[in-house]
């Protein structure tokens, strides 16, 4: 099941295995990945990052499932078209609608990185999926990417939709839930895989102990967010940060996955308990020996496997037709 040859087999020497003690397929995988992609490559050249990033998803594409068709659109935004694309079973067309917004930073990523992912999450989720190629920072900076997002959301919604997204997509996933509170337009669910959601605000404690975690540090966080808003991060509005927003309760259901050795860990469990105490079904996964975009290590990780297992199975659940 796993190509755990398609990942090298030495560690990482740069990671203090006494604070991050990552078993050998995660070291393999991310020995791997800073071959291509460096370590703090939040301070690179905007284009160069965007260019490596995405050598980076291609080494770890895996094969689109059979029977999964993929098709290219546009959709109309109010900053221009939008481009998402789709993807659905060719005998089998489900009334349930995913949406899936990638994570990047808010700087890097396209419909290309997350290719093979959104494939196999439709594949076994059975439901379409829905893609979105949201403008990017800083050539467009907050609220652009929410706003692509939530006009995707609004066009294509057909009144059961789950919003799912990884790291900043997961934050857009939030925020358009955050948007629609109170509507009769609201997202059937959520599921928010290792989510930015604001965490800086609340001095969470995983900012700290995972501060230079391998995969993604706090310095990495705070360039993106400074690119993200042009230097100007918009720290109490919910939809820049969804951790701000005061009122929970009616907000959708909501499955969150927390990686243990990610500075933004502790953003999905707070983000959880919250919903939990406002009434909101809930429930978050904390993925121990794991890292920041372990999505990526699905095929060379059996941890990682695993929990993308629990992620089909999240996005299947809040799918549910009720």
């Amino acid at each position: 099941m796993l190509c755990v040859k398609s990942c090298t087999s030495h560690p990482v020497m740069n990671v203090d295995l006494n604070k991050y003690p990552l078993d050998q397929e995660m070291l393999a995988f991310l020995e791997k990945s800073e071959q291509i992609y460096p370590p703090s490559n939040g301070a690179l050249a905007v284009e160069e990052n965007r260019r490596l990033y995405l050598k980076l998803c291609e080494s770890f594409q895996a094969p689109i499932p059979d029977g999964i068709v993929i098709t290219d659109h546009e959709i109309p935004g109010r900053h221009g078209p939008v481009p998402i694309r789709i993807y659905e079973h060719q005998d089998h067309r489900s009334a349930v609608t995913v949406l899936y917004l990638h994570g990047g930073g808010f700087v890097v990523g396209n419909l290309d990185t997350h290719n093979s992912i959104c494939a196999e999450l439709s594949a076994r989720c059975g439901h379409r999926l829905v893609a979105v190629d949201y403008r990017l920072a800083p050539e467009h900076v907050h609220p652009v990417q929410f706003e692509d997002a939530l006009d995707v959301y609004l066009a294509i919604d057909q009144g059961h939709t789950v919003l799912v997204g990884d790291s900043a997509g997961a934050n857009l996933a939030a925020a358009i839930c955050v948007a629609q509170h109170g509507s009769d337009r609201r997202p059937a669910g959520q599921v928010l895989i290792y989510p930015w959601l604001g965490g800086e605000l609340y001095d969470l404690e995983s900012y700290v102990s995972n501060a230079d975690a391998p995969g993604l540090t706090a310095k990495d966080i705070e360039d993106y967010r400074q690119l993200r808003s042009d230097g100007e991060p918009h720290w109490h509005d919910p939809i820049y940060y969804p951790l701000a927003l005061k009122e929970y309760a009616d907000l959708p259901p909501c499955i969150a996955f927390a990686a243990e050795f990610d500075p933004i860990r502790d953003d999905a469990v707070e983000w959880i308990n919250r919903l939990k105490r406002a009434g909101v079904d809930a429930t978050c996964h904390y993925e121990p020996g794991l890292i920041h975009s372990y999505l990526r290590a699905r095929h060379c990780s059996e941890k990682a496997s695993a929990s993308f297992g629990r992620i089909c199975e999240a996005v299947a659940d809040l799918g549910e037709l009720r």
